[in-house]
This record gives structure tokens, sequence and C-alpha cells, in this order.
């Protein structure tokens, strides 16, 4: 695609081609012109005339505050090229101009409203009195006149403006054709072979149909311009030919309404195949159809209509009537040499040099209470009006008159595209009758009414025989009004009580009483009144062209606005923008749906269409499934490798690009492919016979990844690849057909240096087979076989059904650990942009993503942001135009630093913009009428944070989509710059790892450590909680006080966000690569979502537990004792005990008998510390003592897998009531005297609740734990760690690499000693040396010597060192901690 010269490559310098490429049109137009040609409808007073508009002026022009209508008015004296203009205020007041209206024409009595892109007729202007406000215009118009309306202007002052116009002198060659005439134009050689062409041209028109030019070749090329029904049309082809099977002829529609009289300007840029259309400004990239490059045109070019005989070869076209101005076709203006009437221009008819248009003088209605009243003759006995009439709106007042002597009044009203006519008369039933059809299209219409006594009449547009008569008794008597458009207010001063919405559109030939109203005489107030009316133009225009309801909605207009019917089109929204099916069958899956067809959309809100596969859902995954048309066996026989047999695969319902983006999007997918022969090869001597295409490459109509192909094949490989195009290849087999002599093999080739099985021409079926599977080379879009044109030659193969589950892009996450920005190509969205991602972050603020537009430092660049304000706000920000703009999601329950997922939507349009955070209602800001969004950025998008690496986002991303397509975040992650793939964070490679089961909390940056499930506590849930146990101390902690606290966090399960995972999780028995026994330092949990999760939050056991986990530590003398009892509402129990000889036992009561296990065999009351680890799974024990081996116990069936009804966990001595057993009994008195240690059962730590809980306790821990005699808290039972691991930052005693540090033991030191001392010793001397030496020559030896030493003693240098062995110099202090990381800290900010 092009545009400019640029796609051309020649620039040209002649003046028909300056018309083209108008280069440097940018002199400032208003500042030489001559005081009378600025002219304006009023002035305040003497210095705020006209004359003192222009830019940088010592005043301004103002109107008088009477003036209803005012406007500034520009003559250049001839036509000119306008590219800009630029306003400001009145000098040194409080006067300036906020919004106004750009008007301009050839003449004053005929003006045509600017339409910026959007259809939006109002520019903005200025916000002071001294700033230039330049607009620079999407496309060039050309005019002499300029006017200029103020809309809006200070509230503070008045109406304040000095104008600048930016342009160009322009050389205008007009023709007029009247329907009759044409001219065509000789190629100089007879014909015109072009690579490259360039089409320009201005019309204006007040006729739908009409033919704007046409040239043709005898080999079929041509094009074609034509007006029809007030659509622009261009036809063209560049020549068919029987051989090749794609037709050349391409149509593309542009514009609506052109029957305006109003110019338009139209260029045809071609490059080969690719061409731009151009109308006023709307550029229209396409590429032609057909195979050829070269537009081959004979003889001549046709203007207007058509020549003498050339109507022959063309279907007859009306011929055009209007103005066409600056015909060029490659370098030629034909308009040029028709004016000189050049040899190579033949006319029919006659042909005008001038505009002859006719000026109708229309009445533009945009206000909501316009109007225009008309007086008339009263008290006639007939009502005769009649007037022209075009809109878009479906109602509306078209006319009301109150009759004479209070007889009534008369209206004609739009209703519904129809005129409906309603007379009321007093003492009579009012009369109701319509005429017309679709009136509301946007062209001419005229009404002729009359009624009169006992019968009324009305006709549209003069069709003989659609008149409507109504005879009904009637007394009419004309009044003195006739209000057309609408009705003033307030009624009782002007008798217009109609209750009809005002009239939106335009109005000409306003006739009364039979008489044609003179407008100019209403517009300067000599007839009738008017409001929020302009005179001499109509500003209609086709707010459907171009469409802006996207995936083919259909669009209705009305006056200043349109609305998208998004029917039948699978999408929804204001602008059919957002998809209405999921994009997978995994995601109906997660809804809950069940196995069967389903329509699915995989690129969201991309170009793709949805279409119709077969879900096959199962409880882990759904596999979507695509049939086509090669489902059953294909026969091939008589091709070659010349004229091979080209099988497309089509898919159903969907086109290859559709089921691609299937592929694309999915983790995996796979397609069978089988292929037979008889006496056929598949890769004879290393050319391949048959190969299947897939879907990457330049297209998916080539064959791009052959399978049974190349070089680099090897004979039965279970594996192949030739570059990246590559497919798994199931075990090849080899299969004799039925009643064959040959042995079938079930593993490898029929012959060992053979490729395939096919390979050996046999005249017998052999079958290769395989199973494709690499997703960047699927769906199978064609399969070629060649070599079935032998004797006795045949093939045939079969393709099973694309088959994919997965979807590869809702993971595709990155994390961002420092400020670092990702940098993607910029957003080129058009009129739509959506943007849907996830985030996880513990940080309060970060930029997402941001967009810009122009260069760093410019003034109002255009931008698009999504940003995490603040912990509780996420916030879109834009400017598309119109001001800086922003919408925002507050949370009031939760923060979005939560450390949890949450989804953003963001979605911008010309109707709305709107934001929604997970579940949250969206947030909606609707955009003015008009707004025109063009969301096509010059600089790159960051992901991350904003430019510059402003506001960088710390956390987590995933599936960033923008209009259905996923940015590949993991793709772009690069660990130098502060990213990594995945949601890793610091806990992937923790410099200190979370001890005894801690949670690994990501801070991204850094990470903290969540004790809350362990019976530890510190930074690293490393520090012990214990007490020491006197003789008759025990503490008791109520289970089913847990069990009810469960309970009431269960009930806020549903109110509760669901994140990508739990906070709260403690590995349980369904966790992969959970290793149940000791969990000792270095222990950490596997950090990942995992299915079967307990509720967020839990902290107590389950009822009817089928498994535990307790772990403690302890240290004692004494014996017999209970160290750990678990009671029950029933008579199963967990026992820990010390017998009398210092051994360890555990009891388990699960049903009918215990079961007893020794723990150790030599006795444990040694006074030191002892751990204990008791894990249970069903009927599995696993039991780790001290650092003894992992040991694993078996129950017998006949013990039962649950404790059931856990009540009470008692610590130091068993005080429960009720039956217990006499062996627990035994051991109970006097009680454990020593100290317990790091004490948990499953979540329970009893420990840690009784000194960590926070003084007083609440009711609920009141009740849950007892303690009874003295206990002290005590790490005296903590085991002593292995290895002690401290990260630098925290150790005191750390150093750094770099600091230079000498042990003072040994030799070493004493050596380093005695060379650091010869050192000192040896640079002394020289500068005692270097002093008399100096001193010598001055003759102040004797005197200076002793002064010198002096002076040396009391420098505090250090005295020469005694003979012999010195001893080692005594070590440095080891640094403060933060005196030690300063150098650290600076090192670091100079490598930010």
């Amino acid at each position: 695609m092009f545009s400019g010269t640029s796609s051309l490559g020649h620039p040209g310098s002649p003046a028909a081609w300056a018309l083209v490429f108008p280069d440097g049109c940018d002199e400032e137009l208003v500042g030489p012109l001559y005081a009378r040609s600025l002219g304006a409808s009023s002035y305040y007073g003497l210095f705020t005339t006209a004359r003192f508009a222009r830019l940088h002026g010592i005043s301004g022009w103002s109107p008088h505050t009477r003036d209803s209508n005012p406007w500034l008015q520009i003559d250049l004296m001839k036509k000119h090229r306008i590219r800009a203009v630029a306003t400001q205020g009145s000098f040194n007041s409080w006067d300036w101009v906020t919004r106004y209206m750009l008007l301009y024409g050839d003449r004053v009595d005929s003006w045509t409203p600017f339409y910026q892109q959007g259809h939006n007729a109002t520019f903005f202007g200025n916000m002071n009195e001294s700033a230039v406000v330049r607009h620079d215009l999407h496309y060039h118009f050309t005019a002499r006149y300029v006017r200029i309306v103020p809309l809006a202007w200070n509230p503070r002052g008045k109406i304040g403006l000095r104008l600048g116009l930016y342009g160009c002198p322009y050389k205008s060659d007009v023709l007029y054709f009247d329907g009759d005439d044409a001219i065509s134009y000789r190629f100089p050689r007879g014909v015109s072979r072009s690579l490259w062409d360039v089409i320009a041209l201005s019309f204006k028109t007040e006729e739908k149909d009409g033919l704007l030019l046409h040239a043709e070749g005898a080999q079929g090329d041509y094009v074609t311009l034509e007006l029809l029904d007030a659509h622009l049309l261009l036809h063209m082809s560049l020549g068919s030919s029987p051989i090749q099977p794609r037709p050349g002829h391409t149509t593309v529609s542009a514009g609506g309404v052109l029957n305006d009289q109003h110019w338009h300007y139209v260029r045809l840029d071609r490059y080969g195949r690719d061409a731009n259309l151009t109308l006023d400004g709307y550029v229209q990239r396409f590429v032609l159809n057909g195979d050829f490059e070269r537009l081959n045109l004979d003889t001549e070019m046709f203007i207007g209509g058509l020549v003498g005989a050339a109507q022959k070869n063309l279907a007859y076209r009306h011929n055009f009537r209007g103005c066409i101005e600056n015909v060029i076709f490659n370098r030629v203006n034909i308009a040029d040499l028709a004016v000189r009437r050049h040899s190579r221009i033949t006319f029919e008819g006659k042909v005008a040099f001038r505009c002859l248009d006719p000026v109708p003088h229309p009445i533009n209605f945009g206000g909501p209470h316009n109007y225009v009243q008309i007086p008339g003759f009263p008290r006639r006995g007939r009502l005769a009006v009649s007037f022209r009439f075009r809109t878009w709106d479906l109602t509306g007042l078209l006319l009301f008159s109150s009759l004479g002597d209070g007889l009534g009044h008369v209206e004609l009203m739009l209703s519904e595209g129809q005129v409906n006519v309603s007379i009321a008369q007093a003492g009579r039933k009012r009369l109701k009758f319509a005429a017309g059809y679709r009136l509301n299209d946007g062209f001419w219409h005229e009404v002729n009414f009359v009624a009169q006594e006992n019968q009324a009449v009305i006709s549209i547009d003069d069709v003989a025989g659609a008149e409507v008569r109504v005879s009904y008794p009637l007394l009419i008597r004309t009044g003195t009004s006739y209000f057309f458009g609408g009705c003033p207010k307030p009624v009782s001063r002007w008798g217009c009580h109609s209750n009809q919405t005002a009239f939106h559109g335009c109005m000409e030939l306003l006739k009364v009483d039979g008489q044609l109203v003179n407008l100019t005489l209403v517009e300067f107030r000599r007839l009738g009144h008017f409001a929020e009316v302009l005179f001499d133009t109509c500003g209609i225009t086709d707010r459907c062209s171009p469409n802006m309801c996207e995936h083919d909605g259909r669009c209705y207009q009305s006056w200043d606005d349109f609305i998208c019917y998004c029917e039948l089109t699978g999408y929804k929204g204001e602008t059919c923008h957002q998809p209405l099916y999921k994009e997978s069958c995994e995601a109906y899956r997660l809804s809950g749906k069940t196995s069967g067809n389903f329509t699915i959309d995989p690129d969201g809100s991309g170009p793709l269409k949805p279409f119709v596969v077969y879900c096959d859902i199962r409880e882990n995954r759904a596999w979507t499934v695509v049939r086509h048309d090669r489902l059953w066996t294909t026969r091939v026989s008589g091709s070659s490798m010349e004229r091979p047999f080209l099988a497309a695969v089509q898919y159903w319902n969907a086109s290859w690009e559709e089921v691609g983006a299937l592929a694309n999007a999915s983790q995996h997918c796979e397609q069978w492919i089988e292929f037979s022969c008889y006496n056929s090869r598949l890769l004879a001597q290393r050319t391949a016979r048959g190969q299947w295409c897939g879907t990457t490459g330049c297209g998916r109509r080539a064959c791009r990844a052959p399978v049974w192909s190349g070089p680099s094949w090897r004979p039965c490989s279970t594996g192949t690849r030739r570059g990246r195009r590559s497919a798994r290849w199931l075990t090849p087999r080899s299969t004799a057909s039925s009643g064959s002599n040959s042995p079938a093999t079930t593993r490898g080739c029929s012959h060992p240096a053979l490729h395939c099985n096919c390979d050996a021409d046999q005249p017998q079926w052999r079958t290769d087979k395989g199973l494709l599977t690499f997703v960047d080379h699927l769906p199978v879009t064609q399969v070629v076989v060649g070599d079935t044109n032998r004797s006795n030659s045949e093939a045939q193969f079969f393709l099973r059904p694309l088959r994919c589950y997965g979807d590869r892009n809702s993971w595709n996450t990155i994390s961002f650990h420092t400020g670092a920005a990702l940098r993607f190509p910029p957003i080129r969205a058009n009129h739509s942009l959506d943007v849907s991602f996830y985030f996880r972050t513990s940080a309060p603020s970060g930029v997402f993503l941001e967009n810009q537009a122009g260069l760093y430092g410019q003034w109002r660049r255009p931008y698009l942001r999504v940003e995490l304000n603040t912990s509780r706000d996420v916030v879109f920000a834009f400017d598309v135009g119109n001001g800086d703009e922003n919408l925002t999601v507050h949370s009031d329950d939760f923060e979005f630093d939560d450390d949890e997922w949450h989804l953003v939507r963001a979605e911008i349009n010309v109707k709305q913009a709107r934001l929604r955070v997970d579940h949250r209602p969206w947030v909606v800001r609707p955009m003015p009428l008009q707004t025109y969004l063009w969301l096509e950025y010059d600089q790159p998008l960051y992901v991350g944070s904003a430019e510059l690496k402003r506001r960088p986002f710390v956390g987590c991303l995933r599936a960033m989509r923008l209009n259905g397509a996923t940015l590949n975040l993991e793709g772009r992650a690069n660990a130098s710059e502060g990213t990594s793939p995945n949601c890793t964070g610091r806990c992937a490679h923790p410099h200190f790892p979370c001890s005894h089961g801690g949670r690994c909390v990501e801070r991204y940056s850094y990470y903290t450590c969540d004790c809350d499930l362990t019976a530890f506590d510190g930074p690293y849930c490393n520090h012990d909680i214990g007490g020491f146990f006197e003789p008759g101390t025990w503490m008791r902690y109520n289970l089913q006080s847990a069990l009810r606290s469960a309970a009431r966090e269960f009930s806020h399960m549903l109110s509760r966000p669901v994140p990508g995972y739990e906070p709260g999780y403690v590995p349980g028995y369904d966790t992969p690569g959970y290793v149940p026994g000791y969990h000792g330092p270095g222990y950490r949990l596997p950090d990942y979502p995992r299915p079967g999760r307990p509720v967020p939050g839990y902290r107590g056991p389950v009822y009817n537990v089928t498994g535990e986990e307790v772990s403690f530590s302890f240290s004692t003398s004494t014996a017999p004792a209970v160290l750990l009892y678990v009671s029950s509402f029933v008579r199963d129990y967990l026992a820990v005990l010390i017998k009398e000889d210092g051994t360890l036992q555990l009891r388990y009561q699960l049903g009918t008998s215990p079961y007893v296990y020794p723990l150790t065999t030599r006795p444990v009351t040694d006074g030191q510390p002892h751990s204990v680890n008791i894990t249970r799974v069903y009927r599995n024990l696993f039991i780790q003592v001290d650092y003894f081996p992992l040991t694993e116990q078996k129950f017998s069936l006949l013990v039962d897998s649950q404790l059931d009804s856990p009540k009470a966990l008692y610590l130091g001595r068993v005080m429960e009531t009720g039956v217990i057993d006499p062996e627990i009994q035994r051991y109970n008195t006097p009680g454990f005297s020593g100290c317990l240690s790091g004490v948990r059962f499953n979540n329970v730590a009893p420990l840690k609740v009784h000194f960590r809980s926070p003084r007083p306790m609440t009711a609920e821990l009141a009740e849950a734990l007892r303690v009874q005699g003295e206990l002290a808290e005590s790490n005296c039972g903590a085991m002593p760690r292995l290895v002690s691991e401290v990260p630098p930052e925290l150790d005191p005693w750390y150093l750094p690499p770099d600091f230079l540090y000498y042990h003072d033991d040994g030799w070493v030191a004493i050596l380093l000693g005695f060379l650091v001392a010869f050192l000192l010793l040896g640079l002394l001397g020289m500068l005692v040396l270097f002093y008399l030496q100096n001193h010598r020559y001055k003759g102040s030896y004797h005197t200076n010597e002793p002064k010198a030493a002096h002076e040396d003693q009391a420098g505090g240098k250090a005295p020469l060192p005694a003979s012999g062995p010195s001893p080692a110099p005594a070590p440095a202090p080891a640094p403060e901690p933060r005196d030690q990381n300063l150098p650290q800290i600076l090192e670091e900010s100079r490598s930010e």
C-alpha cells in the first residue's frame, strides 16, 4: 500500500504535476490582502471592524452585540488552495472565540461547510486572547471566499477574532457538461501502457448519476469513474486471459450524497495491483483482482460521457451533468488542453469553460430551536405551499400555519419517512393523511400542498399519478404566518403551538401562496424572522461513509449521528466491535457447558468472523473439532509431477484464515493424514511426488509446508524437520492389500533404503500415515499428489478433522522486577480499540501500557494509557483531540495490589469509552457527537511503563490483547532488563528460602515470607516459638472452635474474588511434588495453582480427617510423659508418649483397636533437643525423628482411614473428661517437664497462638485456648540448624567481594607485615634524603633538620619500626551494616 509521491517514484515538476502534489503550499494568505477583502456581518466599534482581523494585529474583529448571526468573510480575490486555518483572540482583551464553523465557496451566495474527519463541522478555537490555534486540514480545499461563523465564545467577554489562512494560488480549468456533452482525449502514441497511474479531478453536481471518466483497452483493461445513486464508483481491470482463472474486475465504492452542489476531490493512485482511492481526504487502500500489473489502454479517454461509436463497448451510462475541474491523467491536465482546444481533444456538444450551475439558495436547519417565519396573505380561500427538502431524520416539523379567523391550523410533518398532513378545525374531527415513502434518504424531495374548501391535495416529487387527494368538509382562510422547520418560543407570542420536534436538514425554493420567497431578504431580516439557521448552504453529509460499523454491521444515520445494527454479525456494542461468542471450546468448558456444536471466535474483536465447531468437552480439557470436505477417501489417477492433482481442503463454516487463527491460539493441535498407493511413488529419488500444505509462510493459498518432500528426510524417521517446517510423524506402518502375498510390516519402511513405504513402487497397496502436530503449520489446506499417470498406477488419501485444545495465549505471562519497558509496534486500530489483560502486583502504582503520537515534548500529543494510579484506582486515560479524558474504576472493598490476578478491559470508539476491572460494573464515558477517532500512532507501544520508563509497573502481566491480537510478552522477556517469563518474581530463586513450610509472597523486586500457617515466625519463618513446661503445666487447644471459625469463613467464600492462586493454601495430598515428612529449614511449598484447595483463609482442620501432619521438637530429662495428645468425641485419638525407659512411642486409635509404633529405641531423656514429624495419608504413615531417614508404615485394612470428630489438642498432660485409654492414663502423671517448640497439628500452632496473639485475647481465642500452670516462652526445645543461611543484607559481618581483608594468622601475616614495614621505611628514608638535599644548597642543613624532625613527630607520622620481626597489623574492625551497604547502594544507582 502506498500514498503520496513515494509510492510512484516519479515526483515530476510541470504545472500539471503540481496540481497533484502541491509541495510548499503554506503561504499566509490574509496578511497581504487589502482592507476591502475583509468583510463581516457587523462590527462592535470603530477599532473592531473586519480590517483588524489579521493575525497578530493591534486589535481584532468583534460583531455588534445585537447581531444574532455574526460572520467574518475573507475574499482572496482569486481561487486558492487552503490547507490550514489559524485563529487568535482580540488583542489585550477578554474576547475570543472557542468554537466556530468554516464555510468556503467560489461565490458569496453559495457556501460549503468544511467537515473534519468524523463529519464534524465544528472547530475548536482559542482559550485566551494571545495564543494562535492552528488546524491543519485533513484535505485541502479550493475556494475564493472563506467565511468564519462563531458558535461559542468566552462567557466573560464577547466575540473577538483574528484570522489566518494558509495555502497557495490555484489554477482552475473548469469544464461544464449539461448532460449531452462529452470530450475525449487521444493518447500521444495511440496507446497508454503503464505500471503506475495517477488520475485526479474535482466535480460538483446535483444529479445522482453520471459518467465522469472512462477508458478501455483491447485486452480487457479498463478504468471507469462514475456516480451511481450519488455514490462514487470505481471500476477497474488490468486485463484477463483465458488461461488465468482469476477474474480481473474490481469495483470500489466511496462517499455518499455527492449530488450536494459542493466540490468533491477525487484521486486514484496505482502502482501495479496496489491502489489508493481518495475522496475528500478519505483514503481507501485496496488490491486489484487478477494477475497482471500493467494498465493497457487504447486510443482515447472519455470525460463526462462517451463520444461516438464507443458507446457500444460499454453498458449504458448517464452522461454527467455539472462541473469538472482540473482532470489530471499521468501528468497531463486534460481540462487545460480542452480549454486551449488542443488537437488531441475531441468535443461532442457544447462544453462550456465556466461553471453554469444554478444557485437555489438553500437554508440549513441545524439547531435545536431553528425555524424560518414567512409572512403570507391573510383570509384567502386557497392555501398553497411548496418547497424542497432533504434530510436523514425520520421525524420533524416541515410546516405550520394557523388559519385565519380562528378556524384552526395546518401541519406538515415528517414521520417515519412520510409526509403527514394534519388539518385541525374547531368543532370538527382532525383530518390526517400521508404521502411519500422513505423520504429521509438524504436526497432532494419536492412537496406541493394545496388546501381549499372541502378538499386537500399533496404531491411528492411531482410524480404523475402519485398525488394524494382528500375530500373532506373544510373551511379554509389563510393566516398571516408560515413557519418552516420548527416553532419559535413562546407560543403565546408567535401562535405556533405544534408539539412536533424541530426539522433538521435543508430546504430550498420556498413558495407561499404561489409566490417564490426571496430568501436574501429573509437573511437580511427585511422579510420574516428566523433563528439558528444558515443561508446559502446545505450542510448534509453522509455519516455512514465511511461505515464506522464494524464486521458488516448496518449503519443508519440521522442529521447529527448514526446507529449501528449488529444483528446476524456475531458482534455487539455501539459499533459492532464486541464479540458475542467465546474464543475457544476451553472457554465453554470453564463456563460449565457440555459437548456439542458451538460458535467460537478465536480472534475476538479482530477482523475474522466467528464459525461453528464441535466441542468435545471432557473433564480436564475440551477438544475443538473442525471438519472439512476431505474426510472420506479421495482416489487419484492420471496425475504427474508436471500436472499434479491439487486437492484443496475446504473446512466447514470457516475459511483457512479463521481455522488458522484457531490453531495459532491453541496449545496443541493435531491432524491425521493417510496416503495409500498402488504402483505409485511418494518420494522417489528424493523428489516430492506427494505433499501436504500448511498455513504458514507468505499465504494460505500456496503450498508452504511439505511433509513428504525435501533432501533432509530420512527413511522411516519418527520426527522430521526442514527449516521451520516440521511435523511429528507417528510410527510409519506398511500394510499389504487383501490377498497379497507380501507380509505386512508393523514398524519401519518396506525397504530400509527407502524414505516411505510407497517408494517401493510395487503393484500392491501400501500406506504411509502420520499425525501432524506442529501447530504453526496447521491446518492442512491442500494435498498435492503426483506420479499416478503410469499404467495401473493409483493413489488415495484421506484427512481427518483438525483437533485442538488449550489456549496458549491466556498464560502468555511476563514478570517485571525493576523499572523496565517492552517496546511493541505502535497501535494501528483505525476507529475502535479494545484492550484486555490480567495483572498481579504488590506495588501501589504503575503504568500497564502507553502509546503516544508525535515527538517527545510536543504540545498536546495524542495518547492512550492504562495504569494503576493508586492501590484502589485503575485509570484509562486518553487524548483523541478533545483534550485529556480519563475513566477510573475505584475499589472500596479491597485493594488491587493484593498480589492476586485482576482482569482489566478497556474499549474506545467513536461512540464511547469504557473501563472495567474484574466483575465490577462498566465505567462509561459517552463521546461527543461527531467524534472522529484514528487510532494510528507513530511512536512505539510501551508495556510495563510509560515513555522514558516513567511510572514503571512492578508485577506480572498476562494475556494482553489488543483488538483480539495477543502480544507475545514472553518473547520479549530479558533478564538483563529486569523482566522474566512467567509470573515468577523473586520466589523462583530466593536468596534465603522460607523455612518450615512458610509461603513465599511475591513483591517482584523483593519478597517476604508468610508464616501464618507455620509454628514459626521471623522474616524467613526460621525463629522457633516454644515454651518451658514445669511439672503440672498443660495446654489445651479446642479444635471445635477452629471448625466454627472455618465455617464462618466458608460463608463468605462467594463474596471473595477468585484469584489465580490462594495465599492461604497449605500443601495437601493432591499437591504435585508434595513429599510428607520433616519440614526442616529450607522447606518451601510449591507455588502454583492447584485444584481441590480448601477455602481461602481456612485455618482449622476438617471434620473426620483422612490425614494429619504433626511436627514438634522437645527436650526433657524426665520420664514418663505425654508430649502431645489429640482427643475426639469418639474413641479415636492420637498420642506421642515418653515411656518409663525414655523411649518415644506413637499411639493411634482409628476405629476399634489402637496402633502402637515405637519411634525410637534409645532414650530421648538426655536433655538434648529432638524433633518429631508424623504424616498420615489414609492408611500410609510417614515418620521421621531427628535427622534419621524417613520411614513408612502401613495400617492394616481393618483399621479405619479417618480420625473421626477431633475434639481437642493437649500438650504436657491430658485433662480430658470421659474415658481415656489406660496406657495414656498410665503415662499422664505427673506430667511433662521440659521444653516444647514448633508444635503444629495440621494448621493449628497452639504455642504460636499463645505467645504471639495480641493481648487481651479475643473471645474466640480465649474459648479455644487454655493454659494451666506456669508456661514461659523459651526455645530450649528447638532443634539446632545444620546450615545457617543468612542473606548478606541481614548479616552485620558480611564483607563485599571487593573488600580487601587478610587474616592475621600464620606466616603469611608475618611476611606481609615485614613487607609493609620495609616499604614504609624506604618511603620515609627517601623523603628525608630529599629534604636534606633540598636544604643543603641553601646552607640551612644544621638549622632545619631538628625542626623538620620535630614537625614530623608533630604531624603524627608513624615512628620507624623496631628491628626484628614485627607483629602483624590488627585487622580492621568490621564496618557497620549501614556503612557497609553504602558502596553497594551507590553501585546500584550507577547501574540504573
